[in-house]
């Protein structure tokens, strides 16, 4: 996966997605797959004249199966056919049995988007396979009581479970794969799939995981679960609290909004994690969180009064944050149509090129609407460091001293001009 490591235009689609807009968005697409092409054509003129197996390792190329050798060579035959949709249902069959991405593509791509984006790291990330339904704890309701077995013992456990409806989020990318690409072979044409896909999957996973609204797609952090669900918009967005500054009794008081379930149940927090975008990071969260140490010799960042990782995403909102506990998320992606590859013929295809789209089916939702609170950071206050300057503390605390001294000296004086009696 070094080809999507190595991109300049990566970064642009983050942007992309930021700014809403398709036709930047399209852009940035064209230029991420263009670049990405451009990285495989010199890769294969390299391998053409050494024919060394081991250079294509080292720069991310995968040995393929031969379920994995035979599925890119029939998708690359009906590609390069002037007639590529009949040529779909050709190789594919008329009722597209056996249109799907052999599953170790897709893990791979899984597994990499695990290892390099820390959001998908940090949460309850499941490969459910071609699975149509995915089961998970839910851990606000209380799992059993002592007591004799009955039905509300049963009720208590049935309600402790949740089911997510994989098939019915449905994500859909599109690919537009150079005609030259084709005629690399299955081990080049996979590198490229591979990764326009798992630049697609990231930035759609992060980004349902976090803003989804629930209306055929994964229910975000960003929602509230419990809220009243619109057909059209999906459920409302949290109720935003207000933040301007990180110091011990304010940042408490945020912590302990995720301390506790809905259910009254005290969550055993040991961390939290706090999701904000690159520039509110540089301009809102890392002035409130960076103190001058001489004794270290510079600056100290990420400094809070409760043990908080810090996530840069760029799907998080422009003077927004999300905090909470990461682990009580759970992103389920599989489907029975799990990473299927159909031809799309809402394109009008160039000489050059061939557009596909990949479908990947994910379902998604926190335990409960207080796994997570709404940050609004756009008033953050930067760290202020309170200093002690202990010899004018002791120098104060003399003359206080020689003014009560003086003042007893004094009395005792008054005292002695007394008459006596």
């Amino acid at each position: 996966m070094s080809l999507i490591k190595t991109t300049k235009s990566a970064a642009k689609i983050a942007e992309a997605f930021q700014s809403g807009d398709a036709k930047q968005m399209e852009s940035a697409w064209d230029a991420f797959g263009n670049e990405i092409a451009e990285s495989i054509r010199a890769d294969f003129d390299l391998y053409s004249q050494s024919k060394d197996d081991q250079v294509l390792a080292n720069r991310g190329y995968r040995t393929l199966t031969a379920k994995e050798t035979a599925w890119y060579t029939g998708i690359a035959q009906a590609l390069k056919r002037a007639e590529s949709k009949q040529a779909f249902i050709d190789i594919l069959g008329d009722e597209h049995v056996d249109d799907l991405m052999p599953e170790t593509v897709i893990e791979d791509v899984l597994r990499y988007l695990i290892e390099t984006r820390p959001l998908l790291s940090k949460i309850r990330f499941a490969n459910a396979g071609y699975s149509t339904k995915w089961i998970i704890n839910d851990s606000t309701v209380q799992k059993g009581s002592w007591g004799t077995i009955d039905s509300k013992v049963t009720n208590e456990i049935k309600g402790a479970l949740k089911v997510l409806d994989i098939t019915q989020a449905k994500y859909t990318a599109f690919c537009i794969i150079p005609l030259d690409l084709l005629d690399m072979g299955p081990v080049f044409l996979d590198a490229f799939i591979r990764a326009v896909l798992a630049e697609a999957l990231g930035y759609g996973l992060e980004d349902a995981a976090v803003n989804g609204t629930g209306v055929n797609m994964p229910i975000g952090m960003t929602k509230n679960p419990n809220g009243d669900f619109n057909q059209s918009t999906g459920y409302p967005d949290k109720e935003k609290v207000a933040v301007t500054s990180f110091a011990p009794v304010d940042y408490g008081k945020l912590v302990a909004k995720v301390a506790r379930t809905e259910k009254g149940k005290m969550r055993d927090i040991q961390g939290v994690v706090l999701l904000v975008n690159t520039i509110d990071y540089l301009t809102k969260v890392m002035p409130a969180t960076t103190v001058l140490a001489p004794e270290v010799g510079g600056y100290v960042r990420d400094l809070f009064p409760f043990p908080t990782e810090v996530i840069k995403s760029n799907v998080v909102k422009t003077g927004t944050a999300v905090l909470g506990v990461l682990e009580d998320y759970t992103l389920a992606v599989g489907g029975k149509r799990n990473g299927a590859i159909t031809f799309d013929d809402s394109v009008h295809f160039l000489d050059d090129a061939r557009t596909f789209k990949l479908i990947q089916h994910a379902a998604g939702r926190a335990y409960d609407n207080t796994s997570f609170a709404v940050l609004d950071i756009s008033n953050l206050d930067p760290a202020y460091v309170t200093v002690k300057n202990v010899n004018a503390f002791a120098a104060a605390a003399a003359t206080v001293e020689t003014q009560s001294d003086t003042s007893e000296t004094s009395a005792v004086e008054d005292a002695a001009e007394l008459p006596v009696a």
